[in-house]
């Protein structure tokens, strides 16, 4: 059964500190099937792609607090540090150690209007760093500095004395993932700043088909390095939905790749920015890696850069997984998908290049707007040339002016 470490609920304030914390999974029973319904759930959903019937810890009800201080906790799987349903509910995580033990796993979950805080930590997760699942989720990534630290002590009222708050060491955030970095099943803001280093196997950022504002400052050096050099990938959510078995939402569905090209939507602006739109704004970094939106139905890329420097390629796209189908057995196989560079159908890619950033475009890329404040450029890499249109016709593109339509970006 399941064994959880940590339970806040009904309002709880909770501070574990100088703590190691561990889960294991158990044994299921034997006449257990895998549910999506709370109060008969044993096993994470394998929507999540993840497997396991562990938590280590779990926070739960209307405003709950929980806060691990200079502590480790590991799961085997499902999840380290997690949030269940409720409001109002602040997870925090200063100098701390957590992850999965397991292949698959997060570190931590931020589901209705939670807000997670990971400062001064190191992850070792199998899956996520976070989940995401919305719709009014914050999360925050950074230092555990000591204005950070003092003000987390007075909002949570940790109770940590002076000399306690002096002694806690200044790091910065450290995320290894055996899978991606953060996972977008609902909308939410997530912020990577201070001297975050995350590092994933694949993409950084794996938003499925929700409404973000993702920001990562990196002025005081946080990074991002993807082993794939996908910094953010869009893909519809390929979550099947529960099946009605005798009354009980069963998790037993099975994920389709669907047939065929998607019909286009003559009311949706590829163009614009929108309010649903999966947006990202990038401070003050320099970095390689390609962004791609292979949504399927209406939802925008929506890109920001300022005063930073980008080397990738940045598209629309067609999105595949590599089975046409998956379910419980093949839970592995969600969100890995090949990306086919082409021009948006419901799926725009829009690009602003503000504060003297520069994009050095490294493979054919489809645009649907593209903005450069004065100051920015537009570059191929070195011996190379780049050719752009829009609507068909060569551009010559000039900082200062903002370019609509179908843009074709392509290196030779």
């Amino acid at each position: 059964m399941v064994r959880t470490t940590v339970i806040a609920n009904g309002g709880a304030d909770v501070l574990v500190k100088d703590s190691f914390l561990r889960a294991r999974n158990g044994v299921l029973p034997a006449d257990y099937q895998a549910t999506v319904e709370t109060p008969y759930m044993e096993s994470v959903p394998w929507t999540l792609g993840l497997d396991g019937n562990v938590r280590a810890t779990d926070l739960i009800g209307k405003d709950s607090r929980a806060t691990y201080l200079n502590s480790t906790v590991f799961s085997e799987t499902w999840g380290a540090l997690s949030v269940e349903g409720g409001s109002g509910l602040k997870l925090t995580a200063i100098n701390s150690h957590f992850g999965n033990t397991g292949e698959y796993g997060y570190g931590t979950y931020a589901i209705g209007d939670a807000t997670v805080r990971v400062l001064g930590s190191r992850l070792d997760v199998g899956s996520y760093a976070t989940i995401i699942a919305g719709p009014a989720a914050v999360a925050h990534y950074g230092d555990s500095t000591r204005e950070a630290v003092a003000v987390l002590n007075a909002e949570l009222e940790l109770g940590l004395s002076g000399a306690e708050l002096a002694a806690v060491p200044v790091r910065g955030t450290v995320v290894n993932s055996g899978h991606f970095g953060y996972m977008f099943f609902g909308a939410g803001t997530l912020t990577v700043d201070g001297g975050t280093v995350v590092t994933s196997k694949r993409a950084t950022f794996l938003n499925k088909g929700q409404q973000t504002a993702i920001t990562v400052d990196g002025s005081q050096g946080a990074r991002l390095d993807p082993a794939d050099g996908i910094i953010l990938q869009m893909i519809e959510l390929n979550d099947p939905g529960p099946v009605n078995v005798n009354g009980k939402m069963m998790n037993i569905g099975v994920c389709t790749e669907p047939a065929g090209d998607p019909e286009k939507d003559t009311s949706f602006d590829v163009g614009a920015g929108h309010d649903t739109g999966g947006a990202a704004t990038f401070t003050s970094i320099a970095f390689r890696g390609d962004f791609y939106n292979g949504m399927r139905k209406g939802r925008n890329m929506v890109l920001a850069f300022e005063g930073s420097t980008v080397e990738g390629v940045i598209s629309s796209t067609k999105a595949r997984h590599r089975v046409s189908s998956i379910d419980a057995s093949t839970f592995y196989e969600l969100a890995i998908v090949t990306n086919t560079a082409q021009a948006a159908v419901n799926n725009g890619a829009i690009v602003r290049l503000t504060g003297g950033s520069t994009w050095t475009v490294t493979g054919t890329s489809y645009l649907t707007r593209l903005a450069l404040d004065t100051g920015t450029a537009l570059r191929a890499p070195l011996g190379k040339s780049l050719t752009v249109t829009v609507d068909g016709s060569a551009t010559a593109i000039t900082p200062g002016k903002t370019y609509t339509g179908a843009i074709t970006l392509t290196v030779g």
